[in-house]
């Protein structure tokens, strides 16, 4: 998992390997006298008290459940002044097509160091030490919103794919490969980035077409769900929700659209295919909706998420008062007329509210609890009672 990277210095400093083992020194441009170098060498066991550190600083709590260090990666820490201030767990995978796949599960820096310099010596040394190992593409998970990690990524040859990308790159089946070895797949709201690639293969295309490959991600998703019901006038009820459920999605985007240029602020927007492996199994196991909203955020380039933080969390919170409203409306009206098919929207509602509304850590990276609770603390908890409540009503 790609983790959050605040910029360091210098996104594309020199770094230089000295032996078959990565070994990085980055000279800061500048005052080099001033500044520390970094060194990327391979980790030791006296190193993890200190990586164990700084994981517990740079990470929220639900990254720190899910950091391990596996047999088969490899740590490599970034060192100044013989202080460990950051650090990358990387592994390697071989497919039946014949592609080397060079998985960045982890990368940190620590974020009390401030130290600059870190991010690019760790991106540098880690395709050096892929390229040792017959590395033909290496793959990087970076959330929407990290636009500092993908700023250092882009600047080392990264480039981020869409989901139709990634089915021209590899085929379906060496797409769900690659998904597996590199963990995607079941969080929503990570972008799949590679290196190398080209420009042509980026994400392109207006976002309205990119928001119809969220309605039809959700389309899917919802049908699942419908299909697990015995009955026929079940499955026909669920279609009349869904087609509902759909317009609160896209009344939701307008609005965070509309209130975003309001500010003078242009959003593009990322479909979450890499969400369906946990989509998928929830609707098919239990009929439960896992709402892919997808993510609407800046895309010009150098954009800063620290610089544009408020004006993105009221734009969110203008898209998330149109799903409470359905959703309160849902839990409190109960119309004679359409019972059967009320049932069916109303779960959905309820769950829609719940993820988007009360739910503002990863991987939902895009819903509205998340941006609006980096904006204002105050108004994420009024949110997280509006989003809790339908769910809480319909117990």
């Amino acid at each position: 998992m790609e983790m959050p990277i605040e910029p360091t210095g210098d996104p594309n400093p020199t770094a230089t390997a000295r032996s078959a083992e990565p070994t990085h020194t980055t000279a800061v441009d500048g005052d080099r006298a001033a500044r520390p170098s970094v060194v990327v060498r391979p980790a030791t066991s006296e190193d993890l008290p200190q990586v164990r550190a700084i994981v517990a600083r740079a990470f929220d709590p639900f990254d720190r459940l899910l950091f391990r260090v596996k047999s088969h990666h490899r740590l490599l820490v970034a060192e100044s002044q013989g202080v460990v201030v950051g650090g990358t767990v990387l592994h390697v995978a071989t497919h039946a097509d014949g592609g080397v796949q060079g998985v960045i599960d982890w990368v940190f820096a620590d974020p009390a160091a401030e130290v600059r310099g870190v991010g690019s010596a760790l991106r540098d040394a880690a395709l050096t030490w892929f390229a040792g190992q017959g590395v033909t593409e290496a793959t990087a998970r970076i959330d929407a919103v990290n636009s500092a990690s993908a700023q250092l990524h882009r600047s080392g040859g990264y480039r981020r794919l869409g989901f139709a990308a990634q089915l021209r790159r590899w085929g379906l089946l060496g797409m769900l490969r690659r998904w597996r070895v590199g963990g995607s797949g079941f969080d929503p709201g990570m972008q799949l980035w590679v290196h190398p690639a080209g420009d042509e293969e980026e994400v392109s295309g207006r976002w309205w077409r990119r928001f119809g490959a969220t309605l039809a991600i959700n389309a899917l998703v919802l049908t699942v769900v419908a299909l697990r019901s015995p009955r026929a006038e079940g499955v026909l009820a669920a279609a009349g929700a869904i087609v509902v459920l759909l317009g609160i999605l896209l009344l939701r985007e307008v609005l965070i659209r509309s209130v975003a240029r309001g500010q003078g602020l242009g959003l593009g927007h990322a479909p979450w295919p890499n969400g369906l492996g946990i989509a998928v199994p929830l609707a098919a196991a239990f009929g439960v909706w896992f709402p892919m909203t997808g993510s609407a955020t800046p895309e010009r380039p150098g954009w800063r998420v620290e610089e544009l933080r408020a004006a993105i969390g009221r734009a969110h919170l203008g898209g998330a008062l149109v799903v409470a409203a359905a959703a309160w409306v849902a839990v409190l009206v109960e119309p004679a007329a359409a019972a059967a098919w009320w049932q069916a929207l109303r779960r959905g509602l309820v769950m829609l509210a719940l993820i988007d509304l009360a739910v503002p850590v990863a991987p939902m990276i895009g819903t509205a609890a998340r941006h609006v609770a980096a904006w204002s603390r105050a108004a994420g908890v009024a949110l997280c009672v509006l989003g809790l409540g339908p769910f809480v009503l319909t117990l």
